[in-house]
């Protein structure tokens, strides 16, 4: 995972989907670690120093895909190819541009009366919360941290649906697939 809040999210993720139903068993009740460990510049240095290597473990990446487009082609996904890594065995990069974008504009502006926030699937929603006139309310760059826990399973499920399926149950089964 990119970051702390990556990590979290999608532990917590784990948990309302496997209460719902979706999944049979969270990250942690599989003992799967979801780390931290930066974006894509970032694992340049643990192909370097050869690290999934020797940690003789099984790893998946999923990294956020920074697209600000539906059509444009992910940095991640192709600095990712090119260092080997082969997509949905080795890694999966966001469908959506970063984990925000997964709370529902609708969603957020439930939870912060008063936000009238509107943004796509491939805005900067971190850049639109930092700036935005209750910045305090909404999280600003940590609007992840202070509310993606407030999402219902539903507003969940949705934000993750696409027209083939589920993506938070893709990458489940894709990270379970390496026990």
């Amino acid at each position: 995972m990119e970051g702390i809040d990556d990590a979290n999210a999608l532990n917590h993720i784990s948990s309302i989907f496997k209460d719902n139903g979706k999944i049979d068993g969270t990250f942690e009740e599989k003992d799967i670690v979801t780390l931290p460990i930066g974006g894509c510049d970032s694992i340049i240095h643990w192909v370097t120093l050869d690290l999934l290597r020797k940690l003789t473990k099984p790893y998946f990446i999923y990294l956020d895909s920074d697209k600000k487009t539906h059509d444009e082609e992910s940095y991640n996904k192709t600095k990712l190819e090119t260092l080997g890594f082969i997509e949905n065995r080795d890694f999966l990069v966001s469908r959506k541009r970063a984990l925000e974008n997964y709370i529902p504009s609708n969603a957020l502006n439930r939870i912060v009366d008063g936000a009238n926030i509107n943004y796509g699937d491939y805005d900067d929603v971190k850049r639109l919360c930092k700036t935005h006139k209750m910045a305090g309310n909404l999280g600003g760059k940590n609007v992840v941290e202070r509310h993606l826990r407030n999402l219902t399973f539903e507003e969940l499920s949705e934000s993750y649906q696409y027209e083939n399926g589920n993506e938070f149950v893709d990458i489940y089964n894709a990270v379970v697939s390496k026990l």
